[in-house]
């Protein structure tokens, strides 16, 4: 029997869902198909794991009950929610425990073989969870309604579905390209001497907003240009004001669409100095070098061994971040840490996005320029979405 929400509802939050129908049944056929190939009965989105939930349903706070047999999914929402993806979902409040067992039920999955997304990081999704994101006090209690039932790992079956991005996917992380370095452009429009960092800060983020984008703190990192006094904010950095020589390197964080650009800008309030200029054109090297790599088939492997050659040359010393974008927490992730068994048998695929950013330290060990951008995996090469001039950006 089909589960009762209880008689109180309350306001949603709104969120974007504009992707088309065809994109929902494209998703949908998708994870059918790789649950089926892996022997799962169902593919299961418990509460929890957000980001898998409105993948499949566009809804802010949802669980999905994915049959792999072509049946339509049953999917439980947050109050009065709904959307063109899901018109009737069935709506709840505070209780999720209880609807999730039922539509696992109402599905016939009593001793089924039932794939669960987002019970432990993946090899491309939640790859910093590495004890999942599911809520284990309602996931427990569907198991304890379900005691015949198998409850397995499925993570990569979503995972892999979101890694390989469609056509309205990559417009909106154009689009979200777009907004980011927008917002980059209101930085180095308004920062200047004495200014408030902190409303810097709220001004840049409310440009992006009136574009369109979704809440999302970005990141700066405010210092000089001699490396000195740097620290970190994801909040506006209250009580600082900017100064001559500042530098504020900036990790522009946009998302459309679900889809999450940051695009990485050094903005110096001053002349760039002369010991900039040889780590600024290494750095520029090594990422035109690392865009060109970004090829269809290409191993992962390959791309962390190019990691680990480029690390110095003529004193300077670089390390590299490479990782895999899309709706959040993705992956693979290339860097100065990552394991050669986190990447095996992993690689880079048509339609894929990255987020490319080399970071390249002077001889000096103080000069430290970061630039970067997200890059798309066409059928031949890498295309680079930004659309910005290379290099720090000289405020007067």
């Amino acid at each position: 029997m089909a589960y009762k929400p209880p008689t109180r509802a309350g306001a949603t939050v709104y969120v974007w869902s504009n992707y088309s129908l065809q994109e929902r049944d494209r998703r949908w056929k998708a994870v059918r198909e790789s649950g089926a190939k892996a022997g799962f009965d169902c593919i299961f989105v418990p509460l929890g794991d957000g980001i898998d939930a409105r993948y499949l349903t566009q809804l802010r706070c949802s669980s999905v009950v994915l049959p792999t047999d072509g049946r339509p999914p049953i999917i439980i929402a947050d109050r009065s929610s709904s959307n063109t993806w899901a018109p009737e979902p069935w709506q709840t409040s505070r209780e999720w425990s209880e609807p999730m067992a039922e539509a696992l039920l109402e599905l016939g999955m009593e001793r089924a073989r039932i794939g669960v997304a987002g019970l432990k990081g993946g090899r491309v999704s939640h790859v910093t969870s590495i004890d999942g994101v599911v809520n284990h006090g309602a996931f427990a209690a569907v198991m304890r309604r379900l005691p015949n039932a198998r409850f397995e790992e499925a993570t990569d079956i979503l995972g892999f579905a979101r890694y390989i991005k469609s056509a309205e996917e990559i417009a909106s992380m154009r689009k979200a390209v777009e907004i980011a370095e927008a917002g980059l452009a209101e930085l180095a429009a308004a920062a200047r001497s004495g200014v408030d960092a902190a409303a810097l800060y709220a001004r840049v983020m409310a440009r992006m907003l009136e574009l369109g984008a979704e809440y999302f703190p970005w990141a700066l990192t405010l210092g000089m240009s001699d490396g000195s006094d740097a620290k970190r904010f994801t909040d506006p950095p209250l009580g600082r004001r900017l100064k001559a020589n500042s530098l504020a390197q900036t990790e522009m964080i946009a998302v459309f669409g679900t889809q999450i650009a940051e695009e990485d800008q050094a903005v110096l309030l001053g002349p760039i100095p002369e010991a900039w200029k040889p780590v600024v054109a290494r750095q520029r090297e090594i990422f035109d070098e690392g865009v060109k790599l970004l090829t269809p088939g290409r191993s992962c492997a390959e791309l962390l061994e190019f990691s680990k050659s480029v690390a110095e040359k003529g004193g300077m010393k670089a390390k590299v971040r490479l990782v895999g974008r899309g709706a959040g927490d993705d992956g693979p992730v290339i860097g100065a840490m990552t394991q050669p068994d986190a990447l095996k048998e992993l690689t880079v695929e048509k339609n894929t996005l990255w987020l490319w950013r080399p970071t390249v330290t002077g001889a000096d060990g103080k000069t430290r320029f970061t630039w970067g951008g997200t890059v798309l995996v066409t059928e031949k090469d890498g295309e680079l979405l930004s659309k910005r001039a290379h290099g720090a950006i000289s405020v007067a």
